[in-house]
């Protein structure tokens, strides 16, 4: 039986994530809203730039009129005691130090009230100090501790609202099994799933008792022994197309990916996520470093991706699902152009590579229009998957909801 365990990131701090958030938005090439934590936190600082810059001004200018006249006072004694005038101007020299507080006084006065690139600094210096940002290199770029955090942030709250839904993450206390069979056969027994029937093993047992190919009795049925796991390779498939910048799309797909790894790493470590950027090309990346991925973005190879995965899992025990997100239609196949009829084609045939290797592939499609749902739907029916249509914002909280349905699934086998 499952049972629930209190949130491992409830105690998050809100403010660190939306800076983290939006410190990833400018490494990814974004702007920033004015009203962003990171701008907020821009203005703050030139905010205590500036009114630090008037206190020292009003401090240096005190100091000034205080030495100015003290010097004043001297020289009137100076008169009082019957020295002349003309000796007294003769023998008085402007103090340097009077010059240079002088001249600090004037670069206070001129300090804007605006926000500067100092403030900007200031702001990312702040970050970078606790190890989540490293500026030297990348301009901004999150470190893995960063991302981690981001991730850890991302993760609580979409906890948080599947909790309000009945659905949260649970500790792993059974052992299931999944479509994973082993090298070693058993003879067939009543409610043994069909699938799992070894054809070469049972005509031999067959030949075995001198029986012909049609002679196959059930007692000749030979079936491969379950292999028990509750492992996980979860594949999630990125489209980097230039559709995907749009809408905050990208963004989702970063902080879906972040809060994933986060929960598989906190809940689940016998699991595995691998996650696939692409658009003409494919690269597998760690979730971080789809922050500043870039791939070719003018067509979009939606086979090379399915390939990619279906290859890298099919020799490993255990479950295998992956989650295809996309807002656009496959153009692009090895390496040239092709247009959509024969890209689909091939998306298909993978589809039912994925079944005939018992992987499931959803498709998640961030577009509402009618072709491009069609489109998904045929994929998913192809594999028996499914599809979801949803919007940037409910990325995160579908897939993180699909994943832990889907251990709880494999649990109850």
């Amino acid at each position: 039986m499952l049972e629930p365990r209190q949130n491992p990131c409830s105690d998050f701090n809100d403010g660190t994530l939306e800076l983290l958030r939006d410190a990833a938005r400018v490494q990814m090439g974004r702007g920033l809203d004015q009203d962003s934590a990171l701008m907020e936190k821009v203005k703050e600082k030139a905010e205590e730039r500036f009114t630090a810059a008037q206190k020292k001004r009003e401090e240096l200018q005190e100091k000034l009129d205080s030495m100015k006249a003290e010097d004043m006072l001297r020289s009137v004694e100076k008169l009082l005691e019957g020295e002349k005038p003309d000796e007294i101007l003769k023998n008085v020299k402007i103090s340097t130090n009077l010059e240079g507080i002088q001249e600090e006084i004037d670069s206070l006065s001129e300090e804007t009230h605006g926000v500067t690139s100092e403030d900007w600094d200031s702001a990312i210096r702040d970050l970078e100090k606790k190890g989540f940002l490293d500026s030297k290199n990348y301009g901004v770029a999150l470190t893995s501790k960063g991302a981690e955090l981001l991730g850890r942030g991302f993760l609580s709250r979409i906890l948080i609202n599947l909790a309000r839904k009945g659905l949260g993450a649970h500790r792993v206390e059974d052992a299931g099994y999944g479509p994973w069979k082993a090298s070693t056969f058993r003879a067939f027994e009543p409610g043994d799933p069909y699938d799992r029937i070894s054809i070469e093993t049972s005509l031999l047992a067959t030949l075995e008792r001198k029986g012909r190919f049609n002679d196959m009795r059930v007692a000749d049925l030979r079936v491969y022994e379950p292999r028990y796991a509750t492992e996980v390779h979860f594949g999630v498939l990125v489209d980097q197309s230039a559709s995907m910048k749009k809408k905050g799309k990208m963004e989702a797909a970063v902080e879906t990916a972040l809060a994933l790894y986060e929960l598989m790493r906190i809940e689940f470590p016998e699991d595995k996520l691998r996650i696939y950027a692409f658009s003409e090309s494919v690269k597998q990346v760690q979730p971080w470093e789809l922050i500043r991925m870039t791939v070719p973005q003018q067509f979009t190879d939606i086979r090379a991706p399915l390939r990619t995965f279906r290859l890298s899992v099919s020799n490993e025990p255990g479950n295998k699902q992956a989650h295809l997100i996309t807002d656009s239609a496959p153009n692009y196949l090895d390496g040239e152009f092709v247009g959509f009829s024969k890209a689909m084609d091939a998306v298909l045939e993978e589809a039912r590579l994925f079944r005939l290797n018992d992987i499931i592939l959803n498709v998640i499609m961030l577009d509402d229009d009618p072709e491009l749902r069609e489109m998904a739907e045929k994929i998913a029916r192809m594999n028996l998957g499914r599809v979801f249509f949803t919007d940037p914002k409910s990325l995160g909280e579908a897939l993180v909801m699909d994943y832990l349905s889907s251990k709880r699934d494999l649990l109850s086998t």
